[in-house]
């Protein structure tokens, strides 16, 4: 087997020094390439023609990588991270207040956020508001099936119910989630297309 490696390493030698001297090689060469080796007489059967043209094609595939899409990151006053933006300051807020984006010169209801706690996404239920005995118990396992969670849903005008898999709020007023020191509630990015 090492005698396969040696005449493999002897044709690639060869087929490189036969490129860059631009001449091609002739029918048989002498070539010693190590001082323990002694000199080999190659002849240029068909076979060695056939793995001359396969490592050469090798070697051009090599030569050119292919080609990789590359990313740039966006720089602004929201953080843009694979085509989707994220809001300024996260908000929670009522019926009252439309859901979107919600930036510096808009006051508009995150309608995508992201719990950290519990990682998952957090629900909104518009015209209701949480029952007081709602806990993480209940939640944990009735999330994310509404049906189940109107369960503990009490209508009421004008109010936004929240929860995600381990915490809740109703909300009537705007204010951002970090005005409230118990959640980690935070945007998961919207679309370009929110962005009018």
């Amino acid at each position: 087997m090492a005698d396969d490696i040696d005449d493999l390493l002897d044709e690639v030698e060869l087929s490189l020094s036969n490129d860059s001297l631009g001449s091609k090689g002739s029918s048989s060469s002498y070539r010693s390439s190590s001082p323990g080796r002694k000199g080999v007489k190659h002849s240029k059967s068909s076979s060695e023609s056939v793995r001359t043209d396969d490592l050469r094609d090798l070697l051009d595939d090599l030569e050119d990588p292919p080609l990789r899409p590359s990313v740039t990151p966006h720089s602004g006053s929201s953080s843009v991270q694979g085509g989707s933006s994220r809001c300024s300051g996260p908000r929670l807020a009522g019926t009252s207040v439309l859901q979107g984006m919600a930036t510096d010169a808009t006051l508009r209801a995150c309608d995508n956020l992201r719990c950290l706690d519990c990682d998952l996404a957090v629900l909104a239920a518009d015209g209701f508001c949480w029952d007081d005995t709602t806990d993480y118990l209940f939640l944990r396992n009735n999330y994310p099936d509404m049906a189940s969670l109107r369960a503990r849903l009490e209508p009421q005008r004008g109010v936004r119910a929240y929860a995600c898999q381990c915490q809740c709020r109703s909300v009537d007023e705007p204010l951002t989630v970090a005005s409230d020191g118990s959640l980690k509630w935070v945007c998961a990015g919207h679309g370009l297309d929110t962005l009018d």
